[in-house]
């Protein structure tokens, strides 16, 4: 859920804080990815792809041509996937508002899930790095781009910011036309006149994922009483009547997951880059996963274009191989009952088995 009008109230209070980008910008350029925004986004916008097997394909279409496309742009991705939520999340309240129940853990998204395994798969036949959270992804992004791991932070969630991130990037999609946004925590807390523990204060008065909040506070109140009283137990004090705070109001462990998460330690030493396998890459999608041999070979031929290759010059500083050709990419022997074979020609069988629901 991120946290409730935050981006709208920037939007009023800090406008400057707030640029508008294009990917090519971010050439050269480690980005922490949060996954499950990614899985999110290709669940639900797009058709259902169902294979041979009746798996459903769709997340891990996406997110090839979306990896690809921030390869294509020089972008070096760092993907991290969801952990175990913290206990406070997986509480959800009824239409009543009255009774509590506790969320269970999605199965298809918990790290041992065969639907994570396949992604950090063909991650790694792309050369692309990933970590797995021990809990929320959003809070191991945010220590990375404040370690200096990361530049900034991919993930549409603006909660985020009050797990300290300093560079938040929105809307980066396989779209050049697609305007990015990025947010600036430090020039927002600047503008907003709020210190980083005030901060987070403010985003749990707003709504977040841990804990129910004080009724009646819309942003703009709720962000003058956090400048009038700087913090919540000073507004605690003033609020009145009673029955606005609910019981269930437990800014304290809210607080405590925002300043002190659960994170992932990592050096940049760790991570690793490397060229697309596209044997590998072909053969799991196309053959194991049976997605369209020829849409396959369309985004990989993408990864070795000219324009690829000097994108790569500028963030490696090295020089660009000489140009190949796709069969270079995936060499196929000849068999004595051959006398040519081609990558078009190639287990055929397997390119018309996706059927869209």
């Amino acid at each position: 859920m991120g946290i409730k009008q935050l981006a709208d109230l920037i939007a009023e209070e800090a406008p400057a804080a707030v640029s508008t980008e294009s990917a090519a910008s971010y050439t050269g350029k480690v980005l922490a990815i949060d996954a499950s925004i990614f899985i999110h986004q290709f669940d639900s916008a797009l058709p259902a792809l169902t294979n041979r097997k009746g798996e459903n394909i769709s997340v891990l279409q996406g997110l090839f041509q979306r990896t690809a496309f921030m390869l294509q742009n020089g972008i070096k991705p760092l993907y991290v996937f969801d952990g175990i939520p913290p206990e406070n999340k997986r509480f959800k309240d009824t239409k009543e508002g009255k009774v509590q129940f506790k969320r269970r853990v999605n199965p298809s998204l918990t790290p041992e899930s065969d639907r994570f395994k396949d992604l950090k798969t063909l991650l790694s036949h792309l050369g692309v790095p990933y970590i797995q959270a021990p809990s929320e992804a959003e809070a191991t992004c945010a220590h990375l781009v404040v370690n200096n791991v990361a530049w900034g932070a991919v993930t549409e969630d603006m909660d985020a910011l009050p797990f300290n991130c300093h560079r938040l990037i929105r809307n980066l999609k396989a779209d050049k036309k697609i305007k990015v946004q990025e947010y600036n925590l430090p020039e927002i807390l600047k503008r907003l006149k709020l210190s980083r523990e005030q901060f987070v204060d403010l985003c749990i008065l707003l709504g977040c994922d841990y804990t129910e909040k004080i009724r009646g506070l819309g942003r703009k109140k709720a962000f003058k009483m956090i400048q009038q009283y700087k913090s919540i137990e000073g507004i605690l004090q003033v609020i009145q009547p009673k029955d606005r705070i609910p019981p269930e109001f437990d800014y304290i462990t809210a607080r405590r997951l925002f300043l002190s998460p659960d994170i992932k330690q990592v050096d940049l030493e760790d991570l690793r880059w490397t060229p697309p396998n596209d044997e590998k890459v072909l053969e799991f999608l196309s053959r194991e996963k049976f997605m369209k041999k020829d849409r396959v070979i369309k985004v990989l031929k993408k990864l070795h274009t000219p324009q690829t290759q000097k994108r790569k010059l500028k963030t490696t500083g090295t020089s660009p191989s000489k140009q190949m050709k796709i069969g270079n990419f995936f060499p196929v022997k000849k068999s004595v009952h051959q006398n040519k074979s081609t990558l078009g020609t190639h287990h055929t069988s397997s390119m018309e088995d996706v059927q869209r629901e």
